[in-house]
């Protein structure tokens, strides 16, 4: 997939995701279903999430061959940042999106090319982190919408 496309995505998704949040009802951003994530578990596993892979964008860019260290959330989230709001969470996830964005821009051929190693992975390389970051937020997002609008007896079990 081109580089551009890739920034373009991760560039689109800040912007989705604060639209997304900001037509949510402060109700339903904390409303528990089931055994279910909250939207605002989400949103902070989203910014916890960007710190992660800020660092393996760094690994990529300072390292020959990195070494991911495998991130498993708890099926509970114990949320890092509860005295945040949903929107200050945004925020959060925004400045740290512009920094990974930049850092991807300077990447240079020799990055994208170079391949690393994930314990949980059979191949793993920057053009894999950068797409799994955007496909992960795109999950998530999906995911939070669901939890918003759809019948309560139609969510299905996954968080």
């Amino acid at each position: 997939m081109p580089k551009k496309d890739l920034i373009e995505g991760l560039t689109n998704n800040k912007r989705i995701l604060r639209q997304l949040v900001s037509v949510i009802e402060a109700e339903a951003i904390h409303r528990r279903i089931k055994d279910y994530w909250t939207i605002y578990e989400h949103v902070d596993h989203l910014v916890v999430t960007q710190k992660m892979l800020l660092g393996r964008i760094r690994q990529f860019l300072a390292e020959e061959r990195p070494v991911m260290k495998p991130y498993i959330p708890e099926d509970k989230p114990e949320v890092e940042n509860a005295s945040k709001s949903a929107a200050e969470l945004v925020d959060e996830f925004e400045r740290l999106r512009d920094e990974q964005v930049s850092l991807i821009k300077k990447a240079k051929r020799g990055v994208w090319q170079k391949a690393g190693i994930h314990p949980e992975y059979k191949k793993y390389s920057f053009e894999i982190l950068i797409r799994h970051t955007l496909l992960h937020d795109s999950f998530h997002m999906w995911r939070m919408e669901e939890l918003w609008i759809e019948k309560e007896e139609l969510i299905k079990e996954l968080n």
